[in-house]
């Protein structure tokens, strides 16, 4: 065990969150016996009134090692010897975050979790802590426009993503020197649980698993379903998921279109696949980037077996698209194809299994640890 790799993640908190998720998913899977991987939180915990720290508790019985920015990057106050050292000799002062410094220095790689992230951790960093960091992307810049504001765009730069080729391409466009890793949001896949009954019964139950935040927006997914109402006026819309819909502006949308009665928040979800099943929802809406789903309450639905149709916040559906995962930027498109679904058991168990054989093939983490295993076992 001494001759395993140390590597660091850096995290931006614990909250239950894809980019959180994606870390959990790959301290569950990847080799123990090769990796000693450690994580570092930039925020400290209870560090927001909303959101809990789910994934610190789920990191804590992995048995990972869990530090924080406060504690490993404070200040090097000069002693009065070193001081008069340099006064009289000229002797350097200790760096001002030598702490920071030693602290980096007993890993050789540093994944940066979040491309949001890496700006703020970039700064302390010196030129060799640089140079063994590499940068996990989490938001497309369809969903932060801002994503890349603070870099320097003429440096060097190693990201990995889950972006295939000519996806990265676009993603990265501005940058001049860069390389890139593929890597999938992937997950283990431990469901054994499956729908089985696709006839129409109403009333009909749509549900949407999401962060309610204003960087996920609702206001397509709450549109459509006005017009399913008009079809189908017991229909329900089940939005699942941590946050204050009053705080989050989702409220306001769901009075403007009078969907008050219709529209269940249904709060933060333990188990969103077990709730999914036992709701017995017909269809399931998410958001959508690339032409894949964007994120993994997706993947988690996928083994449910429940079909999904998706918004593509991309805009890009025609040059990504994937028939598995049916995903519009029209609202009359994902309307009718929403409909065609609910309508149709043989359309929605057809969608259904070959969205699951999607997740077994090219999501389940088991046959994708390896990509990161090779990579940090190179930089021992």
């Amino acid at each position: 065990m001494e001759s395993r790799t140390k590597i660091l993640f850096i995290v931006s908190e614990f909250y239950q969150s894809g980019a959180n998720r994606y870390t959990y998913e790959i301290d569950k899977s990847i080799d123990k016996n090769k990796i000693d991987l450690q994580i570092l939180s930039w925020h400290p915990l209870n560090n927001s009134e909303i959101w809990d720290d789910h994934y610190y508790y789920k990191h804590q019985v992995l048995g990972t090692p869990i530090f924080f920015e406060n504690e490993i990057n404070q200040l090097t106050v000069p002693t009065i010897k070193e001081r008069l050292a340099k006064k009289i000799f000229n002797k350097p002062l200790p760096l001002e975050r030598q702490m920071f410094h030693d602290f980096l220095a007993n890993y050789s790689i540093v994944v940066v979790i979040g491309e949001y992230l890496y700006p703020y951790v970039a700064r302390f960093m010196n030129d060799v802590e640089l140079n063994k960091t590499y940068i996990s992307i989490h938001n497309s810049i369809f969903q932060h426009k801002e994503n890349y504001d603070r870099y320097d765009k003429t440096k060097s730069y190693r990201f990995i993503s889950s972006f295939e080729d000519g996806m990265y391409q676009n993603e990265l466009n501005e940058f001049e020197q860069y390389s890139h890793l593929f890597f999938p949001l992937s997950i283990k896949i431990e469901n054994t649980v499956f729908k089985t009954n696709y006839s129409l019964s109403e009333p009909i139950k749509i549900g949407i698993f999401t962060r309610l935040s204003h960087t996920k927006p609702l206001d397509p997914f709450l549109y459509a379903f006005q017009l399913i109402l008009e079809k189908y006026p017991t229909a329900e819309f089940h939005i699942y998921g941590s946050g204050d819909p009053e705080k989050e502006g989702v409220n306001r949308i769901v009075k403007q279109l009078n969907l008050e009665k219709s529209v269940i928040f249904r709060g933060h979800q333990e188990d969103l696949i077990a709730s999914a099943l036992a709701d017995n929802l017909n269809l399931i809406w998410l958001h959508g980037y690339y032409g894949v789903p964007g994120g993994f309450a997706g993947f988690d639905i996928c083994t449910t077996k429940i079909p999904q149709v998706f918004w593509d916040f991309s805009v890009s559906s025609d040059q990504f698209s994937d028939e598995r995962f049916p995903m519009f930027h029209q609202l009359s498109k994902f309307v009718a194809k929403s409909l065609e679904i609910i309508e149709d058991a043989s359309k929605a168990k057809e969608m259904a299994e070959a969205q699951y054989k999607y997740i077994d093939d090219e999501k389940n983490i088991q046959k994708f640890i390896h990509i990161l295993e090779s990579l940090f076992e190179q930089k021992n």
